[in-house]
């Protein structure tokens, strides 16, 4: 009977090992509730700034649920206020493809940095190779692959701590809709900023 419960046990704490192994490789860490702060908001770029006003007044509005507006699709929405997108790059975000996502991440393809390869490709945006230059308000898709699967998530960023985490604007099933959600760093990160 021993035995029985200590085996029972390791497994159990196997279990939620694996489980807060695959919570923190893929999903938000923490829920936030907090603003881009006042003189930083000021000195932002003007359409980061337009981009931040927006979302803290309509954010709530935008994805009243994540069944009415996924991550992409609030980014879609977000963007189209400040800049129209056309199909083609509403589609970029979306990361419309019939291929095998992990390859795709792994060879660092354009399809898979999403929001960026639109806004980049359209000539509305301006990709930021270095994670010290992101803004809130600059735009972001990520990728984590756990045990051979690709787990990815995008949105527009609140306020970033390089190589440890990102906080963002967006919407999660967590969150059930729009939230503002903080990050470890992903594996892959894609910025870009609207010119």
């Amino acid at each position: 009977m021993k035995r029985i419960l200590i085996f029972v046990l390791i497994i159990c704490v196997s279990l939620v090992v694996t489980f807060a192994v695959f919570w923190f490789n893929t999903q938000p860490v923490w829920l936030v509730n907090k603003t881009v702060e006042k003189e930083t908001l000021n000195n932002l770029p003007v359409k980061n700034k337009a981009i931040i006003e927006f979302i803290e007044a309509k954010g709530p509005a935008l994805a009243p649920t994540y069944k009415a507006a996924v991550c992409t699709e609030f980014v879609i929405k977000v963007i189209d206020n400040v800049k129209s997108l056309t199909k083609a790059e509403k589609n970029d975000i979306r990361i419309i493809t019939n291929s095998e996502l992990d390859s795709l991440i792994e060879a660092d393809s354009p399809i898979i940095k999403g929001v960026q390869t639109a806004l980049v490709k359209g000539e509305k945006g301006i990709e930021i190779k270095e994670s010290a230059d992101v803004l809130p308000g600059d735009f972001v898709q990520f990728w984590n692959v756990f045990q051979g699967k690709a787990y990815g998530h995008c949105g527009i960023i609140l306020d970033i701590d390089p190589n440890k985490t990102l906080t963002l604007y967006s919407s999660h099933p967590f969150t059930g809709g729009y939230g503002k959600q903080e990050y470890l760093w992903p594996e892959k990160i894609y910025f870009v900023r609207l010119k």
